[in-house]
């Protein structure tokens, strides 16, 4: 048997584990890089509101007088402080009455301007301290940046309301910078982290793929017939155990095709015997009937010949059978041995010799034959195939009974009908019968008898069936074809 080829997978498992590999590694990256800029960011809002907040409460403390009095011009200057000593984009200040007295951005400023911005009075209407995140120009680039508001009431313990509020602007952009910076080192840890986890991964796939692909070429050169091969794999792990365990199992398949084989051939010897034992039963019988009729009564000096002859012929028969045998022990086929006969001149010869097997019966034997034709056969062959089926219904009469057998003419066969008026064949062993060591029924024999002559039939090219009901009978119909249908069927053959 030749070996298969070893075909490769679609997707090695290299492949697999390396993107595995990858794609969780990505996985991971994207999660800690959201979940630590989500949380930084957090953190930075809040610190930077932290920060906002107590400046502008130190402001108020300082200014708070200054509001009091009506004093603005100091708090213009510590407006100017304030955002320079704490990298402020700008500090604006209002009063009670919502007029702006204080602007870094407006160093212009003399007097107090009121308020026209909706949105800057609904803050200055709250009187409550107030965050908001907001984009603003950058005047150094122009370009817009997130910064954060802080509005703080500055009240003093003696009084009802706030005098005035503090609006102080802080940018984020340096924390943001920061955030930034700190993500692209973690994609970077995570990039590295990544080669290198592609680079253990090949390593494993590697250590794993090779054992497995010798599993694979091990279980091919199994499958091919090669069961004396080992597989070979230190590993040291559960591979290296499941090659043993597969070399255990190609040693104990081994060992079980050897004891198969050997029960197999120990089948075909006992086989081989009970065909012997069924086959030489028959012609014995035969003999013992003719040999009775010799001693047990007086007859002419012909039919003393006649008997003779018989005895003679069944014991050649026994001969021929054991040739047989020979030829299957040395491996070689029975062929046929093929002549035309007329199908009634062989049946005629037949009929003596069931005539013998009915002998000391009550089993009335009739025949009628009507075929003319001529039919090429195996004489031997047939007329145990014949003998064989007359032996069955012999066992199916129980001593007494009619057994009939008519031969019919056909346009492509010719049929022998063997007939009994015995008990019948039940219908769940009908698909039975011509198995072999199959014996319903019977006290003596193998059950091989039915299974030749089927095999005898096939290999004359013919058909047997079966009929039978029950407490009706049996017959079997055993048809040949015709010499001249034999000679149609080659010559079609040949010109195909």
């Amino acid at each position: 048997m030749r070996m298969k080829h070893l075909t490769p997978p679609a997707i090695r498992i290299r492949t697999k584990l390396m993107g595995l590999t990858a794609l969780l590694a990505t996985l991971v990256i994207l999660l800690v890089v959201t979940f630590v800029s989500r949380n930084m960011k957090k953190v930075i809002l809040e610190e930077t509101q932290k920060r906002a907040l107590a400046i502008a409460q130190l402001f108020g403390a300082t200014n708070l007088n200054y509001l009091k009095e009506y004093n603005f011009f100091p708090i213009r200057r510590n407006a100017l402080a304030a955002k320079s000593e704490n990298d402020l984009l700008y500090v604006v200040v209002y009063d009670k009455e919502h007029r702006v007295i204080a602007d870094t951005e407006d160093p212009g400023l003399l007097f107090p301007q009121p308020v026209s911005d909706s949105m800057i009075l609904k803050f200055l209407s709250s009187k409550i301290t107030s965050f908001r995140e907001a984009e603003v120009p950058d005047r150094s680039s122009g370009s817009m940046i997130k910064v954060l508001e802080v509005w703080l009431p500055v009240t003093a313990d003696d009084s009802h309301g706030p005098w005035g509020i503090v609006r102080i602007v802080i940018s984020s952009e340096k924390m943001l910078l920061r955030l930034r910076e700190t993500q692209i080192h973690i994609l970077q840890i995570g990039i590295a982290s990544l080669v290198f986890g592609l680079f253990g991964a090949a390593l494993l796939a590697a250590r794993i793929a090779t054992p497995i692909a010798k599993l694979m070429e091990g279980s091919l050169r199994a499958a091919s017939g090669d069961l004396s091969s080992h597989i070979h794999v230190k590993s040291g792990d559960e591979l290296e155990s499941l090659a043993e365990n597969f070399n255990y199992m190609m040693d104990q398949i081994k060992q079980n095709q050897e004891d198969r084989i050997k029960a197999e051939k120990m089948a075909a010897v006992g086989s081989m015997v009970n065909t012997i034992v069924h086959d030489c039963r028959t012609p014995i019988t035969v003999i013992k009937g003719f040999t009775s009729l010799l001693t047990e009564f007086k007859v002419t000096p012909e039919k003393e010949r006649e008997c003779l002859n018989y005895i003679i012929f069944e014991v050649e028969r026994m001969e021929k059978m054991l040739d047989e045998i020979l030829h299957f022990a040395s491996e070689k086929r029975s062929r046929l041995t093929l002549e035309d006969q007329s199908l009634d001149d062989f049946i005629k010869e037949c009929c003596v010799e069931i005539d013998a097997l009915f002998r000391n019966t009550g089993i009335q034997f009739m025949h009628e034959l009507n075929c003319a034709a001529i039919v090429r056969m195996d004489k031997d062959k047939l007329r145990r195939a014949i003998l064989n089926i007359v032996m069955n219904a012999r066992d199916a009469l129980k001593g007494s009974g009619i057994f009939r057998l008519t031969t019919e003419d056909g346009p492509q066969y010719a049929t022998i009908r063997l007939s009994d008026n015995g008990s019948g064949i039940p219908l769940e062993i009908r698909e039975k019968i011509f198995d072999p060591f199959f014996t319903q029924g019977k006290s003596l024999g193998f059950g091989l008898g039915m299974s030749i002559t089927k095999e005898i039939v096939n290999d004359h090219n013919g058909v047997i069936l079966l009929e039978s009901e029950t407490g009706k009978g049996t017959t079997f119909l055993v048809q040949i074809p015709l010499a001249s249908m034999r000679v149609r069927v080659r010559k079609a053959a040949t010109s195909t």
